[in-house]
């Protein structure tokens, strides 16, 4: 059987599409189309309803000595010393939320999860409704550990304190995923 002009059109024509979708630009433009294309639970701090600053010279904490804290850290400072800040103001004052919060993030970022889970367990326990991405972090940190049971509690919870479309569609998909993990 041999090819046809029309084969050949067609041919030619996926071969067109193939290419355009390879040089095709793989991330967004804009700052902004970079911004709402996340639909994840959450794995970085920015990504919930936490609060959060639109620019470095903005608060990131409701309290000021956290600020000043990470404020230095924002300018370079190095990390470990100012993280040490931080956790002596964590020690100093048990129920910073804001510090223990951080304090979460900083060792979630440095692939310390159980300190982080600690953490998070505690900011929970002492505002249970004010940081939703405490309980994101706590679900995929359980889910990792095959505490599935724990992974689909904390991301319901997550679900009912987010807003964002993006972040309860995000944490739908999370939970399949934790669903199926359970009944393997």
């Amino acid at each position: 059987m041999a090819l046809q002009g029309k084969h050949w059109a067609m041919i030619g024509g996926a071969v067109v599409v193939a290419l355009g979708l390879a040089l095709a630009p793989r991330t967004p433009s804009t700052p902004e189309a970079a911004d709402s294309g996340s639909a994840r639970v959450s794995e970085d701090p920015n990504s919930g309803s936490t609060p959060h600053a639109e620019d470095a010279s903005a608060p990131v904490s409701k309290d000021p000595q956290v600020n000043a804290i990470i404020a230095e850290l924002n300018s370079g400072a190095a990390p470990m010393e100012t993280i040490l800040k931080l956790r002596a103001l964590a020690d100093k004052e048990p129920d910073n939320i804001e510090a223990q919060y951080h304090l979460g993030i900083f060792s979630w970022q440095t692939g310390q999860y159980d300190k982080a889970m600690a953490r998070f367990q505690k900011v929970i326990a002492m505002d249970p409704k004010g940081y939703p991405d405490a309980y994101a972090f706590l679900g995929q940190a359980y889910g990792s550990l095959d505490s599935v049971d724990k992974a689909i509690a904390a991301i319901e919870t997550y679900k009912t304190l987010v807003t964002d479309t993006a972040l309860v569609n995000g944490a739908e998909r999370f939970l399949t995923d934790l669903k199926t993990k359970k009944t393997k």
